[in-house]
């Protein structure tokens, strides 16, 4: 029997320890023959990244030798640290940023690449992906200068070389580079370009070449004009993409990422209000793949959820996979037309799953988590969009608090625990998450928020945050706050706000923008100061803020601290816990630490935590138990004062 007891008294039905207890990464799928392959991040081992093989008879084990990392540094994010080429592994290793290759399962590791280049810069590298004949290595080159700006180029290695040799380039003169891939028959190769100030959700350029010697020839520009992402060849040798475009009408099949197809021409496969591609932060990533009939099996976000469907390119039709999952990623296929992928849904855990099309059975090859939770306890998402001040909408994931243990008294409401996404341009996902229902478990109604600028609901709702970032967001994070207090869901004089990296900038922006909505905060890795994270932070951003906030420094000094909540502090209310690493290259520790020290000369209430070794978006399991039991531990201090 539960017992009658106010929700910020309820003790959660997982503890900080249970929640990141076993959960691993699961990332980077890739299937040879009848063996199966992924990257798996692991908390216990200080986020260390392993090559993972299941075998054509179900047995799972490690591809990576001990003392190893497979993990890349290219845009900081990475992505794309390893391939494998029939039982060829070629794979980054974090601490040196080398390539290493292994001739077969658990053979020893050898160093394909120097330590350092000639002009004394760091080799980096990204997105590797072998010929269809095995002799070469093609890859994104970034080289990582000490007092200048990285160098961004497309490379290829002659795996016939024996021992170490430098990489050839084949593509320079653009800010960045992306996915590169071969055809089938190895003598073209596509990718993708862009530069600066553009992201690759802006605007990018799909390029194809002829490639014969280690060099391109006859280089051509496929498609232009939007955002272009997921370059893939069919297995007929057809250069597919996703693409969208700024487009005056939301209804426009333009201002979402549809596929579409190249031969001589380029043809529209898809016509949907609904996204076929999704901002390019990482390498690695595949949306689709191609059944051995050349039908296409595809994730599509509508609304701002995910479904699986196939398409058939030829007839420009598509049908809907039913699997009683709302989130998949890394979609890969194999030669008897099964689909392997991450999945997840409300109830559970992310996990890589095989699924049959045409038997419509599944198979569940590795889950990243074995958190037992009863379903009494699990808070499920309800879809909600809620009006801006501004007469349009946002959205968002509203969960109730759920404990079997308690029931609150009748009059009681909850406290409310607002998260907000990084990016800022990302998105908040339908899935089953430890730490929602930890929250929603101890007494917490959470509300997960796609403000405007967020994926998943077309390109002009993504583009809204352009010139915006701080304002537009804020505006749309406080009308969530509203909204939940107006429906008498929640204690409007218990709320919460927690966010990392761009999430962490939002808490600080809204608690200084709008103080008399927020009781408490959380900023994982946020940005205090623009103008000190345009200054420190790396290539791949550097150039991020200028559409964000719609002008460049020094021009825009005025507007870059007005956006800036440090400028802000003395309307700040209430008290703000942070945590920061001391490794990020994204948002540097000096971001956290200049906002730790302004708040202790104001004499304001706050906490400051600084985890030695720890990068951006932490991975070492000791350190998120201890940010998460603080946290919770700062705000049951706040909302009993």
């Amino acid at each position: 029997m539960s017992k009658k007891v106010p929700f910020v008294d309820w003790t959660p039905a997982i503890t900080p320890e249970e929640v990141f207890s076993d959960i691993i990464g699961l990332n980077e799928i890739q299937v040879v023959v009848q063996r199966t392959y992924w990257l798996e991040m692991r908390p216990v081992e200080r986020g260390r990244c392993v090559v993972m093989q299941r075998d054509e008879d179900g047995v799972v084990r490690d591809i990576t030798p001990q003392g190893f990392n497979v993990r890349t540094r290219v845009h900081e994010y990475g992505g794309g640290a390893y391939t494998v080429y029939k039982d060829a592994i070629y794979f980054v290793n974090f601490d040196d940023q080398r390539i290493y290759y292994q001739s077969k399962d658990n053979a020893e590791a050898v160093p394909l690449t120097p330590i350092t280049n000639e002009d004394g810069s760091l080799g980096k590298y990204a997105a590797l992906s072998a010929s269809p004949d095995g002799t070469k290595l093609l890859f994104v080159y970034e080289k990582e200068y000490r007092n200048k700006e990285n160098a961004n180029l497309l490379a290829v290695l002659d795996l016939a070389a024996k021992g170490i040799s430098k990489p050839q380039i084949i593509a320079k003169g653009s800010d960045f580079y992306a996915d590169p891939i071969f055809s089938p028959t190895g003598k073209e190769v596509a990718w993708l370009q862009w530069d600066h100030p553009d992201m690759p959700w802006d605007s990018t350029e799909l390029m194809m070449g002829s490639f014969e010697d280690n060099t391109l020839h006859n280089v051509k520009k496929v498609a232009d004009g939007g955002s272009i992402c997921f370059p893939r060849f069919d297995r007929a040798g057809k250069l597919y993409y996703a693409m969208d475009k700024v487009v005056d009408a939301e209804s426009d099949s333009a201002n979402w990422w549809n596929l579409y197809c190249f031969t001589d021409a380029v043809e529209q496969i898809t016509a949907e209000q609904a996204e076929f591609g999704e901002p390019h932060w990482v390498f690695g990533q595949s949306n689709y793949d191609f059944l051995p009939d050349n039908r296409i099996i595809a994730k599509m976000v509508k609304d701002g959820a995910d479904c699986m469907v196939v398409i058939d390119p030829e007839q420009k039709s598509l049908s809907v996979v039913e699997t009683g999952l709302s989130c998949y990623s890394n979609i890969r296929t194999d030669a008897q037309g099964r689909v392997f992928f991450i999945g997840a849904s409300a109830k559970k855990s992310p996990a890589i799953i095989c699924l049959d099309i045409d038997s419509k059975t599944d198979k569940i090859l590795k889950s990243s988590s074995s958190i037992a939770m009863k379903s009494a306890d699990i808070s499920l998402p309800k879809i909600i969009s809620y009006p801006t001040k501004d007469g349009e909408h946002a959205h968002g994931f509203l969960y109730m608090p759920r404990n079997s243990r308690y029931t609150a008294p009748e009059d009681d409401k909850p406290p409310l625990l607002v998260m907000a996404h990084g990016g800022p341009t990302s998105s908040a996902r339908a899935v089953f998450s430890a730490i929602i229902q930890f929250w929603t478990s101890a007494g917490f109604a959470v509300i997960d928020v796609n403000y405007r600028g967020s994926t998943g609901y077309g390109r002009r709702y993504r583009d809204k945050l352009l010139s915006q970032w701080g304002v537009i967001d804020a505006e749309d994070v406080a009308d969530a706050v509203r909204y939940l207090i107006k429906a008498e869901k929640v204690d409007g004089a218990k709320v919460a706000v927690r966010g990392g990296s761009a999430g962490g900038y939002m808490v600080q922006r809204v608690m200084t923008q709008y103080p008399d909505f927020f009781a408490a905060g959380a900023s994982y890795y946020g940005i205090g100061n623009l103008i000190t994270l345009v200054e420190e932070t790396h290539k791949f951003e550097s150039r991020y803020i200028d559409n964000l906030i719609g002008v460049k420094l020094p021009a825009g000094e005025k507007e870059y601290r007005e956006r800036s909540p440090i400028n802000h502090l003395d309307r700040l209310k209430a008290p703000m816990i942070i945590f920061q690493g001391t490794a990020d290259k994204i948002v540097t520790p000096e971001c956290s630490r200049e906002l730790a020290r302004n708040l202790e000369e104001r004499g304001i209430r706050y906490e400051y935590v600084e985890y030695e070794g720890e990068s951006h978006g932490f991975r070492i399991r000791k350190n998120n138990v201890d940010s998460l039991s603080r946290e919770f531990a700062f705000y049951r201090v706040v909302f009993s004062s």
